[in-house]
């Protein structure tokens, strides 16, 4: 299941409005998150559920739509809230782009 992090102190702070892959316990109430860090729990009512998951993970291959040439690793997912989408960051040649791209933005490689 994917989500974002609405807890402010889980990681100190690092994790606050986060995308998350979780598993939610036996219990109901606790999950464990899988991504981007392991086995760190969580309260499940500190959790936005997302309905989709992400069309791309950590170190899969794409290029920009608009420069298939460039060939880059996603290096993190992200959320807008506004847009209600996942937003993706990349990096090209070892060094970070600072655009956020969503799914239409990139092609798979």
């Amino acid at each position: 299941m994917w989500g974002v992090c609405l807890d402010i102190a889980l990681c100190s702070g690092k994790m606050f409005q986060s995308v998350i892959e979780y598993e939610i316990s036996a219990d109901d109430s606790i999950a464990n998150i899988v991504y981007p860090v392991e086995g760190v729990p969580i309260s499940v009512a500190n959790i936005r559920a997302l309905d989709n998951s992400p069309q791309f993970v950590d170190g899969e291959s794409v290029s920009p739509a608009n420069h298939p040439e460039l060939v880059g690793v996603i290096r993190g997912i992200g959320w807008h809230f506004d847009n209600q989408d996942y937003m993706y960051f990349i990096t090209v040649n070892g060094r970070k782009k600072s655009k956020r791209y969503y799914a239409n933005d990139l092609l798979k490689r």
